[in-house]
């Protein structure tokens, strides 16, 4: 037998193990974990254990195989708080990217992770098919709109529709099981880790759709939660954001900013949101025309701004009413299209797109969908005529997942479990309708009201009042509940003030 035979079977060899490596699969419900030190901004390091939970595709097909979630967890500082339930963080979107990123801020462990080890463990488990979860299952953009062109409703569609055709195909070519991408198969997901972990009981901290998943959790697994901390509430049928209600809170922020003094003198007859309906209107009339310098290709390029491209900008553009941050530039926002000054709106327009959604953002929030009775007060809503059909995405694109888990799963539920509800009265995100809507089917509930909170309502809360933050933890370390206030208001917002007219003043 030749030298270079016996190398070649010895090459075939291990790529055949090699390959039989590759295909060997974890089984379901098999945790790794291993230690990992954080830089912290003084100096020093913090501890983790950072690892990876083997959960089923789809625990309804034993031969789906599994997915790999990304596991943090955050040990407690003291001996003192054994026996307090973990705490489970719950993140939103579906969107969530893992912490990686987060953790290598300065400053990030000491804000958002140190608070929470003093009174228990902290658990983040990943989102299944999405960020460090293993597939990550992204899909190709949907293809883009000529800028300079207006817009059609049919046009837009169509490129969601064909985004979530092009992504579920290839998903299903490679044999992943869809069907399992449910907000059930999470809250699956989430009592799997707490088994392996070896903890009796919980507690959930999430918001928006961390709060869809705790309340799955809450539902189907109601014997594993201690108490829940939510915000940002998206109950089982408010996946689809009512358009009244997100304007209400729109509604709400623009008085505010209408009678600051900050901005005293610079406001239209009528006020702001009045403003920017008065710019649909003349847009509907004679579409605008702006030619900029795309800051990637440094090339000049023209967005024409008709109805629906102003309608896409009334959450802002330099900065979104979704969080206290962002909203602080949307007055001079509205103010400079009022002025007929869209350049900054559209230098919005020409930048690169950031990010890529994921079969399992559309599978999760398809599957939870929307009734028939929520759905026809949708279509009926007249506050798309300001704000554009916030829901387009899901309307386009949801038939073709075939993901819906049915009316049944979209009624109310009635629970025991203890849990502060948060809301804010500014959030355009999840409104506090929503909030509103599920408080009374929770039979232990604290509701509190974040007066100027936006979708962030809890850590805006939190951050402005420690009377509040140490009532907060209290109740996530003991379960007791009297020392939760009603309502907490949030002092007034830093407004922007648009200089072009400060200047005039």
């Amino acid at each position: 037998m030749s030298r270079r035979w016996l190398l070649t079977l010895a090459v075939l060899l291990l790529v055949t193990a090699i390959s039989g490596l590759s295909q060997a699969q974890p089984a379901p419900g098999t945790l790794f974990l291993h230690p990992e030190r954080i830089p912290l901004k003084a100096g020093g390091f913090a501890t983790a254990e950072r690892g990876t939970m083997y959960v089923p595709v789809n625990r309804a097909n034993t031969a789906g195989g599994v997915l790999a979630l990304e596991i943090y967890r955050f040990k407690a500082a003291a001996a003192a708080t054994k026996g307090t339930p973990p705490i489970f963080r719950l993140y939103g979107g579906p969107n969530f990217l893992g912490l990686a990123e987060n953790l290598a801020t300065p400053g990030f462990y000491e804000q958002d992770i140190l608070p929470y080890t003093q009174i228990a463990d902290l658990v983040v488990v990943s989102q299944r098919g999405i960020g460090p979860s293993k597939p990550t299952t992204l899909c190709e953009r949907a293809p883009e709109l000529p800028l300079n062109e207006p817009v059609s409703r049919e046009a837009a569609a169509a490129g969601f529709r064909q985004m979530a055709v092009a992504c579920k195909a290839y998903w299903d070519s490679q044999g992943l099981d869809l069907r399992g991408f449910t907000v059930l198969e999470a809250a699956a997901d989430v009592n799997d880790v707490r088994r392996a972990m070896g903890y009796d009981k919980i507690t959930l901290w999430g918001g928006s759709f961390g709060s869809h998943w705790g309340m799955a959790i809450m539902r189907f697994y109601p014997e594993i939660v201690a108490r829940a901390i939510l915000r940002g509430m998206e109950g089982p049928d408010h996946t689809y954001d009512m358009p009244s209600a997100v304007l209400g809170a729109v509604s709400r922020i623009a008085a505010a900013a209408d009678a600051d003094p900050a901005l005293k003198g610079m406001i239209p007859e009528g006020g702001l949101l009045q403003a920017f309906k008065t710019v649909i209107s003349r847009v509907e009339k004679a579409p605008v025309r702006v030619t900029v310098t795309n800051p990637a290709t440094r090339t000049p390029q023209t967005v024409v701004f008709d109805a629906w491209r102003v309608r896409d900008l009334a959450l802002g553009y330099s900065g979104r009413l979704a969080s206290r941050r962002g909203m602080t530039t949307w007055p001079a926002d509205v103010l400079a299209l009022y002025r007929g000054d869209f350049t900054q709106a559209a230098l919005s327009l020409v930048r690169p797109p950031e990010g890529f959604r994921t079969a399992s953002y559309f599978m999760l929030d398809c599957g939870s969908g929307i009734s028939p009775a929520r759905e026809a007060t949708l279509n009926a809503d007249r506050a798309v005529e300001v704000l554009g059909e916030v829901n387009l995405d899901y309307q386009a694109a949801c038939p073709v997942w075939h993901s819906d888990l049915g009316n049944e799963f979209r009624k109310n539920f009635e629970s025991a479990i203890p849990i502060v509800i948060v809301y804010g009265t500014w959030d355009v995100s999840t409104p506090q309708e929503n909030a509103l809507e599920l408080a009374p089917f929770f039979k232990k509930s604290t509701l509190v009201k974040v007066v100027g909170g936006s979708h962030g309502s809890l850590e805006d809360a939190m951050k402005a009042s420690p009377d509040f933050r140490r009532a907060v933890m209290k109740f996530a370390a003991t379960g007791d509940i009297s020392d939760v206030p009603a309502q907490v208001d949030l002092p007034a917002v830093e407004w922007v003030v648009p200089k072009a007219v400060a200047d005039k003043r």
